[in-house]
This record gives C-alpha cells, sequence and structure tokens, in this order.
C-alpha cells in the first residue's frame, strides 16, 4: 500500500467527515433548540464544521498540495462553498419534501461527502496520505514494519 492509495485515503477521510459531521450536527441542534431557523442553521453549522474539516484533513487524510497556504485556504473555501450549495439544496429539498428538519440534514451527507472529498483530493491537496496516517493505515491493512529508508 501507498501513500496515494484513493481507498486508504478515503478512510482516513471518513474518519475527518465523521468527526465534522458530529460537529455540525451538534451546532446545527444547538442553534434550532436557541431558535434559529432550520436553513440559518444548516449554513451555519456547515461553515462551522468546515473549520473542524480543514484542520483535521490536514492532520489525518491529505498531506499539503505543495501550494501556499493562503492559496490552499482559498481553494478548500471553493470546495466548501460548492458543498455548502448541495447541502443546503439537499436540506430544503428534503424539508419541502416534508422531512423532518434533522433528518434532512443527516440524509444530505452522503451525497456532499463524496463531493467534499473529491475537491479536497484533486483541487486543494496532494493525492499523498500523512505520514503518520499512512503508517497505521499500513499497519492495520497488514502490511506489516516499515522500513523508513524505503517509505514511498
Amino acid at each position: 500500500m501507498n501513500r496515494t492509495d484513493i481507498r486508504l485515503q478515503f478512510a482516513c477521510y471518513l474518519v475527518v467527515g465523521g468527526s465534522a459531521f458530529l460537529v455540525e450536527l451538534a451546532t446545527f441542534l444547538l442553534l434550532l433548540e436557541a431558535g434559529m431557523a432550520v436553513i440559518a442553521a444548516s449554513v451555519a453549522s456547515f461553515v462551522v464544521a468546515s473549520g473542524a474539516n480543514y484542520v483535521l484533513s490536514n492532520v489525518i487524510a491529505f498531506q499539503s498540495g505543495g501550494i501556499s497556504r493562503g492559496q490552499e485556504a482559498l481553494r478548500f473555501a471553493f470546495v466548501a462553498l460548492v458543498g455548502l450549495g448541495l447541502n443546503t439544496g439537499f436540506v430544503w429539498l428534503l424539508l419541502a419534501l416534508g422531512a423532518a428538519p434533522v433528518l434532512a440534514k443527516i440524509s444530505a451527507v452522503a451525497p456532499v461527502l463524496a463531493w467534499n472529498f473529491l475537491g479536497r483530493r484533486l483541487l486543494v491537496f496532494s493525492a499523498r496520505i500523512p505520514e503518520a496516517s499512512w503508517r497505521v493505515g499500513n499497519r492495520l491493512a497488514g502490511g506489516g514494519p516499515i522500513d523508513d529508508a524505503r517509505v514511498p
């Protein structure tokens, strides 16, 4: 298994996305409880979760793509804004179809997850997995000990 293995990187991103989703859902529920309108709470919670996603993406799933941090942040913001549009569209549609707000929010996760992963891998970060995550993934996949002199 090498450090550009998309399956391992997606598995790492599931940890990132799952963690960010928990932040998003908790924020969404808190904002609803505080009386905020559903769509506004959905947008605000997505923005908060995007911040968590950026930090975790850098640590767990993606190595920097060799561009400046400023350029990386702009690209990340672009991918997040498209994701926000998709997320808001799905939530709005599901609400219009009669879904409960929390069910609508949870149901919007899967299609947006695919966009977020591919957008981050292709447009923002490197396709390389951070070394620490790769080492753990390689061990879990039965790759055995890692020879530091031969890390791909």
